[in-house]
């Protein structure tokens, strides 16, 4: 059942929002193929501070469908890498699925996943990509590389992308990634660990595409997430190997061992829940990096702890607040505490009480309410810990049902 609607200081300011959002076009109007997309409303300005909702930001940003069939695809490219939502995908369990839902909110998105050329003009901006550090650049600027360099990373990793490339441009992916790769490992203190994974991924998946082998297989692959000791190093080396002899393939797949590794937790009724216990932070640019996302493109939403992924939505809100969690818990493993009697789901004619634990069934998110207002304290993915209105962050809340203890 969804929160009972207590909006009375969203209605008076709906009134106002509401017509403001209903005069802001999504885009420049493009005449012609050649024409630059432009977003109107941007965050930073006091337009984008008057949205009271995700949903009003996704529409805000919105791309018209014909505008953007007519674009030819490198401007497609162009205003794709500038959507200023496209980050919104760190904020989920996995990645790969947290781009997959971007996506699917974003015409633009769609429309560049359909391009026939698509990998052509993403390679084009790889091959120019600069991941090394530029002198006198402060934390923001080196987060602001590390960003860069994931969005695109990111799109050219898509099944879809890849599947364009052509022999010999998928070959030169191969050389550009290692060259990439090798500039990364010397930067340690700006991408550490994380930062190589979105490399690692784009290499493995296009290695995959080139030799015909299933690349989920490897958790790197699949989900954007190293696990694995060595997981990287090994996608890497793989494809050095291939470059040095095309004729064999090199598949990837799991070992045993785990650099992050799996362990698990119970509920109030004693049943376990598989989480994954995590090894390692991101860096001081990559926090850096995150924290300003949300405070730019959030502005009313209050960040109470910095981007971490030592712990997700899931594992705070069912298992712990503490700073010191250290647990990622994917779902279904959050189900598992209503499912097995620990908690029962809020419905009339019970009261309403502090401290609830609030699931966005729409959307793989859970959150904890604060007080008895509208206000909930979430982890947004590998974001931080955020204090927000329930339907002001990167999820949906069409379908949420609240918890108690039982």
């Amino acid at each position: 059942m969804s929160r009972p609607a207590r909006l009375t200081r969203r209605a008076l300011v709906a009134a106002v929002t509401g017509a403001l959002v209903a005069t802001l076009t999504p885009g420049t109007p493009v005449a012609a193929a050649d024409r630059p997309f432009t977003y109107q409303v941007t965050p930073g300005t006091a337009q984008w501070r008057a949205l009271s909702s995700h949903q009003e930001m996704v529409d805000a940003v919105q791309m018209p469908d014909k505008t953007a069939a007519a674009l030819r695809t490198p401007l497609l490219v162009d205003a794709v890498l500038a959507y200023p939502l496209l980050p919104d995908a760190l904020a989920f369990d996995s990645v790969q699925h947290g781009f997959e839902t971007v996506t699917a909110r974003f015409t633009g998105l769609q429309e560049l996943l359909r391009r026939p050329d698509a990998g052509q003009e993403l390679l084009k901006r790889y091959r120019t990509l600069n991941v090394a550090p530029r002198p006198g650049e402060t934390l923001d600027d080196a987060g602001d590389r590390v960003m860069t360099a994931w969005k695109l990373e990111t799109i050219l990793a898509q099944p879809q992308v890849l599947a364009t490339l052509t022999t010999a441009q998928s070959t030169e992916l191969l050389h550009v990634g290692l060259a990439v790769h090798r500039a990364k490992q010397a930067d340690a203190a700006t991408y550490g660990e994380a930062g190589l994974e979105p490399t690692a991924v784009l290499l493995g998946r296009a290695l995959a595409t080139r030799e015909n082998w299933d690349w989920s297989r490897s958790e790197l692959l699949r989900e954007g997430l190293q696990l694995r000791p060595g997981a990287v190093e090994t996608t890497v080396a793989a494809v050095r190997a291939h470059l040095a002899d095309p004729s064999v393939a090199h598949p990837v797949s799991d070992g045993l061992g785990t650099l992050d590794y799996a362990s698990t937790v119970y509920t109030p009724n004693g049943s376990a829940v598989s989480v994954i216990t995590m090894t390692y932070e991101l860096t001081s640019a990559q926090i850096t990096s995150a924290n300003n996302y949300v405070a730019t493109n959030y502005p009313s939403a209050t960040r109470e702890r910095n981007a971490s992924r030592k712990y997700n939505c899931h594992s705070y809100a069912w298992y712990s607040t503490s700073s010191a969690n250290d647990r990622w818990m994917n779902t279904p493993g959050d189900d598992r505490y209503w499912q097995d009697g620990s908690y029962t789901r809020w419905q009339v004619p019970y009261i309403w009480f502090a401290n609830m634990k609030l699931s966005y069934a729409s959307d793989d998110h859970s959150g904890i309410w604060v007080g008895t207002g509208n206000y909930v304290r979430s982890k947004w993915g590998q974001l931080g810990l955020m204090y927000h209105y329930w339907n002001y962050s990167p999820y949906s809340s069409a379908t949420t049902n609240s918890y108690f203890p039982s």
